[in-house]
This record gives structure tokens, C-alpha cells and sequence, in this order.
């Protein structure tokens, strides 16, 4: 069944229908009173309304990662007498400050470790499925604080949600030998802060009303990136049910290790050794004692432009090519979502250089892009290689290796574009879709107005995601049917102008960088 959205007078029966579908889930929170308070396994909190959902802000999974404890993976947080208050958000992850952040970073802190829960009630008569959000940011910048993450569309649903904070740029991702110790990993310390986090979610979301056993995690861009390094890392078994990948990178391209160049990538020892080389430290023993005694704005300076601390494959967090562990069976076999948006080339025309959509057509053949993308010419041709190419291709590959698993898949592909945005873009941008999963479109500083168009699709995603949170499955009556993807007809949601069912979606671009794709994967052994 197809639906057509009417961008300023939606028509009636989507609207209505998506509306009732949203509202026979909802569990509202109702009267007033004292503020709510709660007890977890470090202490008791104490919260704040906000609107008909309760908010616990600013909440420690994790010691702070600060003096000895930098570059180590994250222990549990220390007990407090009393009630702690937990209305605020948290410390920014420190992080630099470039021109390419979208946000106001106001005092940022290595300590930063911190989650919030937004319920709408302590007490359901049964308990709620959890959604636990990773942020995105290239693995160098953002935070789980952001308005745009943090509203009560969801939990008013009937669903506990969770945002966290995890360690940035070199704070979470530099790569040395000389930080290694005994059985300590090499880098990865922010993949190892979400699973940190998630551990504490198993342990304490009952105490927000949360069913531990139906915890969904999901993410955008490198927030989804770490979902994927979720589904194949050990240290993460078990902490989650249900996974959803939103414009993810990871799948056929290798990812770094510490002493060996895979494709693309430098040895991570190599970028650690140029960014110690830069700090200019005295000649002592202990290198590991010297770096953790630098103070964090000194760190910061030393980074360099083109410095990208990301996770790697280190042999226990990440034990393989994550792409490759998909292939060999060996990710979580949990029901998974997993999509992008029609314009993902935003994101190059942002970092520019070597990410740039020209750069990435140009490793396509001229007579492969003519017979591939007929009709396209000039930025167009170069942002459809690119979305292809970065995203969508591996967010098909990921699909295909769970369906191989016997694991439920449904994909998607985002291409509405708010009213206000249609003049300036040609497509979905890449993370354009955030908002109308969170049903926050009033955060999002770009949009003067927000039509009854952008609302009914807002209202149609956020029931989609909650209800595959619930039970692994996005359909439910009043929502336009979304099957189940399988390779053999590639079978995607497109949510768009219209809201319909695309089968064999882009096959043949998708074969060709598929083909490629796993080419280079495999000389990356």
C-alpha cells in the first residue's frame, strides 16, 4: 500500500490513522506533586517533571575517566548518601571546538560520563521497553545532552529512553602501545563507555520503569557506527535486544588497526605517534604517566586538522573487520532496522577534501557512473555516488548478513525533506532524520515552520521505531505495511512524498559497490 504526504493539508486518513497508532500506545504520567525519586544501584535520585514524562538528568554509569584513569576503560561509579539531584544534564564529553560543530559547547569536561532517562512512569503495571540513543559526531564531537535528543515524544509512547555521553577524539579513541598495560585494550575506550553504559541500563532500568530484557540501541551516523561495533563486540553480549543503524558507515569499508594500514587508513600507532610527537614532551620512562598528567586544553591544541581518532580493531573489543564479522555469522542475531537518507553527500560537502562527493565519484569509471546513474550529471552524479558509496551500500551488505542469520531486517530510506529545508537542498541531508524520529522538529534551529506535512511524518517514524522497540517489528494497524527485507528482492520503506514499499531498491547500484565493497574488504586481511 502506498500513502502520499500533502506537505501543508496532510490528508486525513494517514494523519488520523498514525495519530490513533500512536496514541493507543502512549502511557501518560498524570497529576502533580512532589518531584520523583528513584533508587539505583549507586544511590537515590531525584528528578523533575517535564511535561507528562519524567526526566533524570546528568546520571553516572561511570567514574569520571580523569588522572590515572584516562585512556583505561571505564569502572563502575562511586556510591553517594542521600538523594542526588538529577535535573541537569551533564558535562559536554570534552571535545574540539571546530567550525564544523553544530552546537554551543559550553563547558566541556573529561568528566562527562553520564546518561539520561526520560520515563513516563516508575511504576508501570508491566515494564516498558527501553531505547538506549548513541549520538553521532564523527567519533570527535556531540553529546547525548542535546535538545534534538532529548524529548518526550517517545517516552510518551510507553517507552523508557535513554541518551548518553561517551568519551571523544583522543579522549576515547587514541591508540598507543605505551597506554597498553596487562590485559588492557588499545584504544576503544568510547565503545568501551557504551558498553559501560548499557551494563548499567541492565542493571538499574527497572528502577525507571524499564524492562531490561527489551532494550533496543540504536544511533546515527558514527552513533550508529558504534551500534554496528555493538552487534560483533564480545564485551557487548547480551546487553541489548533489538538494533537499529541510521546512515552507518561501517559494513565493507576496514576499519584501522594499531600497527597495520588497512585501505584508506594509517596505522592507528602511526596518528598516536604524530600527535605525541606534537606535545613536544621531556624525555622520561613513562610516556602513559606524562600523557595523563597533561591538562585537557593542552591536549586539545596538539590535535591537528586532519586528526581522526576512531574506534579500531584491536583484537578483543573489536576482534575483526566488523564487515567481516557480520559475514562470518558472529554479530548479535537480534531483530535490526537499518537505512539512510536520499541526500548522505551532505556530510561530504561539509568535511570537503578527501571525504568530498567528487572524491568519491572519481573512484567509480566514467563508463561505470554513465551506465549506472543515467540522466545524473555534475554535484548531482557526484552526491548519488557518494550516498551509495559511504552509506547506502552498507547499510544493504549489513542486511544481507543479518538475514543470513535468520535475524528479522527491515531497511529504509529517508527522502522527505521539511518544507522549509526544499530550496536549499536537494534531498534528505545526512542526519536530517533525528529529529523526526524524536519528534523534536521544534529544536531544529534551520526550520522557521513546521508543517502539518513534517508532523504527520515525524508522527509516522516515531511509531515505526517505538513499535519495532516494543517487539522487533515496526508494523503495527495504522501504519502504512513495511515487510521485512530480504536480498533476493532488496525490499525498502522509502518515507518520502510517498510512503511505499520499494522493491529491488537500487539493485543495480547497490550490486555494483556491493561487488567492490567486499573486494576491498577482503584485501584488507
Amino acid at each position: 500500500m502506498t500513502f502520499r504526504i500533502h506537505r501543508h493539508a496532510v490528508r486525513g486518513s494517514l494523519l488520523l490513522l498514525a495519530c490513533a497508532a500512536l496514541l493507543s500506545g502512549c502511557t501518560r504520567f498524570s497529576g502533580h506533586g512532589t518531584e520523583p525519586v528513584t533508587t539505583i544501584d549507586s544511590g537515590q535520585l531525584r528528578g523533575a517533571r517535564v511535561d507528562d514524562v519524567l526526566a533524570f538528568r546528568g546520571v553516572p554509569y561511570a567514574r569520571p575517566p580523569v588522572g590515572d584513569l584516562r585512556w583505561r576503560a571505564p569502572q563502575p561509579p562511586e556510591s553517594w548518601e542521600g538523594i542526588r539531584p538529577a535535573t541537569d544534564y551533564g558535562a559536554t564529553c570534552a571535545q574540539p571546538d571546530s567550525a564544523m560543530l553544530w552546537f554551543p559547547l559550553v563547558n566541556p569536561s573529561e568528566d562527562c560520563l553520564t546518561l539520561n532517562v526520560w520515563t513516563p512512569e516508575l511504576r508501570p503495571a508491566k515494564p516498558l521497553p527501553v531505547m538506549v540513543w548513541i549520538h553521532g559526531g564523527g567519533f570527535s564531537q556531540g553529546s547525548g545532552n542535546l535538545p534534538q535528543l532529548n524529548g518526550t515524544a517517545i517516552p510518551r509512547q510507553g517507552v523508557v529512553m535513554v541518551t548518553i555521553n561517551y568519551r571523544l577524539a583522543l579522549f576515547g579513541f587514541l591508540s598507543h602501545p605505551a597506554l597498553i598495560a596487562g590485559d588492557e585494550t588499545a584504544g576503544n575506550y568510547g565503545l568501551l563507555d557504551a558498553v559501560a553504559a548499557l551494563q548499567w541500563v541492565q542493571r538499574n532500568i527497572a528502577a525507571f520503569g524499564g524492562d531490561p530484557a527489551r532494550v533496543t540501541v540504536f544511533g546515527e551516523s558514527a552513533g550508529a557506527d558504534m551500534v554496528n561495533y555493538l552487534m560483533v563486540s564480545p564485551a557487548a553480549q547480551g546487553l541489548f535486544a533489538q538494533a537499529i543503524s541510521q546512515s552507518s558507515s561501517v559494513g565493507m569499508a576496514p576499519i584501522p588497526r594499531l600497527e597495520e594500514r588497512v585501505g584508506f587508513n594509517p596505522p592507528a600507532r602511526q596518528l598516536a605517534d604524530n600527535f605525541i610527537a606534537r606535545l613536544a614532551l621531556p624525555e622520561t620512562a613513562d610516556l602513559a604517566a606524562r600523557l595523563r598528567a597533561l591538562p585537557t586544553a593542552e591536549l586539545l591544541a596538539a590535535m591537528g586538522e586532519r586528526d581522526r581518532f576512531t574506534p579500531i580493531v584491536d583484537g578483543k573489543v573489536l576482534p575483526d573487520q566488523p564487515g567481516r564479522l557480520f559475514a562470518l555469522g558472529r554479530q548479535q542475531k537480534v531483530p535490526y532496522m537499518t537505512g539512510g537518507n536520499s541526500w548522505e553527500a551532505s556530510l561530504g560537502r561539509m568535511i570537503g577534501g578527501g571525504f568530498s562527493p567528487a572524491f568519491a565519484a572519481r573512484l567509480v569509471p566514467a563508463a561505470d557512473k554513465a551506465r549506472l546513474y543515467p540522466g545524473l550529471s555534475g554535484e548531482a552524479l557526484d552526491d548519488a555516488v557518494f550516498g551509495d558509496l559511504v552509506i547506502l551500500s552498507h547499510s544493504h551488505y549489513l542486511a544481507t548478513q543479518m538475514h543470513a542469520v535468520q535475524a528479522p531486517v527491515h531497511a529504509y530510506y529517508f527522502s522527505w525533506v521539511a518544507d522549509d529545508r526544499r530550496a536549499r537542498q536537494p534531498g534528505a541531508a545526512h542526519a536530517d532524520d533525528i529529529a523526526f524520529v524524536m519528534g523534536t522538529l521544534d529544536t531544529e534551529t534551520d526550520l522557521g515552520r513546521v508543517t502539518a506535512g513534517d508532523e504527520a511524518i515525524s508522527r509516522l517514524m516515531t511509531g515505526y521505531w517505538v513499535e519495532f522497540a516494543r517487539r522487533g517489528d515496526p508494523n503495527r494497524p495504522g501504519l502504512p505495511e513495511w515487510p521485512a527485507w530480504e536480498p533476493g528482492s532488496a525490499r525498502v520503506l522509502e518515507i518520502g512524498e510517498e510512503v511505499a514499499v520499494r522493491n529491488g531498491f537500487l539493485a543495480g547500484r547497490m550490486a555494483y559497490h556491493l561487488k567492490r565493497g567486499q573486494e576491498m574488504l577482503e584485501r584488507s586481511r
